[in-house]
């Protein structure tokens, strides 16, 4: 069985072939060492870490939302939540209720594309546009 992963063949951007490039990691493991983005910036469509404090009384089942982002990573309290993306499907992110804590939270956010506002909480999920049940007609 053939199952690579990664690059197999050469990399394009806008049609054109690349040569030269390099990758570097991003030391993701410690994301209290990260630099975050706080200014204008971050608008020009570059990468850049956000972070956010969520203030709870007691942890709960949660939803994330991320109007007005591109796409990117979304972290809190140093766990990976997952990938979000504008085109969806789904417009939130299931944030379960042991990672949480009473008092502050950490919501960080690597945004690829466009930088959105806030990050919203949210009590339920929003799964996007689905398709209607299937008719019982034949």
């Amino acid at each position: 069985m053939d199952d690579r992963k990664g690059i197999t063949r050469g990399v394009s951007h806008g049609g054109q072939r690349l040569f030269g490039w390099q990758i570097r990691p991003l030391p993701l493991t410690d994301l209290g060492r990260l630099a975050f983005e706080e200014s204008v910036a971050a608008r020009a469509g570059h990468p850049a870490f956000h972070r956010f404090t969520a203030a709870l009384d007691s942890p709960a089942d949660a939803f994330v939302a991320l109007p007005g982002w591109g796409r990117g990573l979304l972290w809190l309290n140093g766990f990976l939540l997952g990938r979000y993306s504008a085109a969806g499907p789904q417009r939130t992110l299931y944030a379960p209720a042991p990672l949480w804590r009473a008092g502050a939270n950490d919501l960080v956010v690597l945004e690829l594309d466009r930088h959105g506002e806030a990050v919203e909480l949210r009590d339920r999920p929003d799964l996007g546009p689905t398709a209607s049940a299937p008719s019982s007609e034949y």
